[in-house]
């Protein structure tokens, strides 16, 4: 099956053009796909030849259509995810680099160290990440990879790695609030700042990391915050930010014994909703005046209620 279309392989190569070659190289890709899952190491070779060879016959925007398509293939050829794992252009290497299992630890060590902020921008977005690859990225990627690192769970560190963690931390507030929001840390690690680095303290010092985290586009690790001090579940949170019922919002604020300014700026951050008039704002601001705290606790199950009804 696959020996008459490397004859055809060659000549779309040598004589085809390049809406010819992409087409080839979809149908390739197909057929790879179709019988993927059956295929061991050595029977995958042939199909790595004649992918290799069309993917670097092809323009840019086909070469990156077929790295999407590839980096969610589970049983991907390894040759031809780590040709396009080293492109020099991000939208062809960023999909392997972000999702592809094919890479291994040895190619993801390897670009980590050599490859540009771009492709280590990319890396930093796998869901799981080991101590040796995060603790390269600690040291090389920018700050937008670090407190991606920092938010991931999954990002193993070890006390090396931690430690050039907090090193990056003392500089920027937004990691130092993620951070703090962080469950799991090397054994004898312990996130401590200076006083100075975040004023105040207990709900003085919750206010302000949320702030932070919000100026610095981190809402949902802000909202994370807030269900911790409201004492309510990270999905209610969610649901109440999202809801175009801002009392939801209003009560999970105020539950929280939260500042009026934390509630403003959750609002005008919500991507969906419109920007409400000053009057509106106004309301909104004389409505959590009013509300007190006791009472937003007592009533914390009508943040969520609606979504849980949707789900019985």
């Amino acid at each position: 099956m696959v020996k008459p279309l490397i004859k055809k392989v060659e000549h779309a190569v040598a004589i085809g053009t390049d809406r010819h070659r992409q087409s080839m190289l979809r149908r390739i890709t197909t057929l790879f796909s179709d019988h993927a899952t059956h295929l061991g190491e050595i029977e995958l070779q042939p199909f790595a030849a004649v992918m290799l060879h069309l993917a670097r016959n092809v323009d840019p925007a086909g070469r990156a259509s077929f790295a999407r398509t590839i980096a969610d293939m589970g049983n991907a050829p390894r040759s031809v995810v780590r040709d396009l794992a080293f492109d020099s252009e991000m939208t062809i290497a960023g999909p392997v680099l972000a999702r592809s299992a094919r890479l291994t630890e040895d190619d993801l060590i390897r670009i980590a160290r050599v490859a540009s902020l771009s492709h280590l921008d990319a890396v930093s977005r796998r869901q799981i990440l080991s101590e040796p690859i995060t603790e390269i990225l600690l040291t090389r990627a920018a700050i937008a990879a670090v407190r991606r690192i920092a938010g991931n769970e999954s990002a193993r560190l070890s006390e090396a790695g931690f430690g050039l963690l907090m090193n990056r931390a003392q500089d920027d507030q937004v990691l130092r609030a993620i951070l703090g929001l962080r469950r799991t840390v090397p054994e004898g690690c312990l996130i401590a700042f200076p006083e100075a680095a975040i004023p105040g303290s207990g709900i003085d010092r919750d206010e302000q990391a949320i702030g932070t985290l919000i100026v610095g586009g981190q809402v949902d690790e802000a909202l994370e915050v807030v269900a911790r001090v409201a004492g309510v579940s990270l999905e209610s949170a969610r649901q109440a930010f999202r809801s175009e019922n801002l009392d939801r919002l209003l009560f999970l604020v105020r539950a929280a014994d939260l500042g009026w300014g934390t509630l403003k700026s959750l609002i005008q951050v919500q991507p969906t909703r419109r920007r409400l008039k000053p009057e509106e704002m106004r309301a909104q601001f004389e409505a959590f005046q009013a509300l007190p705290v006791a009472t937003a606790r007592r009533s914390l199950g009508f943040v969520s209620a609606p979504d849980i009804a949707r789900v019985a």
